[in-house]
């Protein structure tokens, strides 16, 4: 029995230094991150094979800063938001919804996949998958069953730590994965200003869906 109590114990130790070690990984990539005004990936969305399909790949880019700023742009689809509202539209279409960031649990932020994980996940286990490689099982902070099997891929680009892709699978039981292609920043927002300024497409209606809101119309 003690010999089991000492086994327990060590595999607890091992699991809360392994979860300390994620979290500080994780707090790494947040400094950086805030430590420029301005970055841009470029990524792929990957829905992976089942019964012998063939993947389906989607390429997107993502404008993100650290006051919660961002844009994504991904084959027709949109999402833009300055910290305090969230803007989602698709090219083509009648309306452009308006939200709060996080209002809805099924829609998925970007930056919360690519940069800022720990937003949404927390770790759960940490392995070394080469020098300059690591694999951290993650789960999703709500409990809800949108996703689940999450794991993040960090790769050390010179002396920093980054998100290289995230895989997780959905409500629908279908495997998804976010690939970082490339990543560059900027010491201010600049060069991207107007890309991250709302403005309503010709045509379209507004559709407020904010706790409290009336419903509809131009802002």
């Amino acid at each position: 029995m003690k010999a089991l109590l000492a086994c327990v114990g060590i595999l607890l130790a091992a699991l809360v230094c392994q979860a300390g070690e994620a979290e500080k990984l994780l707090r790494q990539v947040r400094n950086a991150f805030q430590s420029r005004d301005l970055w841009e990936l470029s990524f792929e969305q990957q829905q992976l094979p089942q019964h012998g399909t063939d993947t389906l790949r989607t390429r997107g880019r993502l404008l993100a800063c650290p006051d919660g700023s961002f844009r994504v742009d991904m084959e027709g689809m949109h999402l833009l938001s300055d910290g305090k509202s969230l803007w989602r539209w698709e090219d083509g279409g009648a309306q452009v919804l308006l939200e709060k960031p996080g209002q809805s649990e099924d829609v998925l932020l970007p930056h919360q996949l690519l940069i800022l994980v720990e937003e949404r996940f927390k770790p759960q286990s940490l392995k070394s998958a080469g020098p300059r490689r690591k694999l951290m099982r993650l789960s999703p902070r709500s409990g809800s069953e949108f996703m689940r099997e999450v794991q993040l891929t960090l790769q050390k680009e010179k002396d920093q730590w980054w998100p290289r892709d995230v895989a997780f699978t959905d409500f629908t039981d279908t495997r998804m994965r976010f690939v970082v292609l490339k990543r560059q920043s900027w010491p201010n927002r600049g060069v991207k200003a107007k890309e991250l300024a709302f403005r309503l497409p010709a045509g379209m209606e507004l559709v407020d869906l904010r706790p409290g809101a009336g419903g509809g119309g131009r802002p």
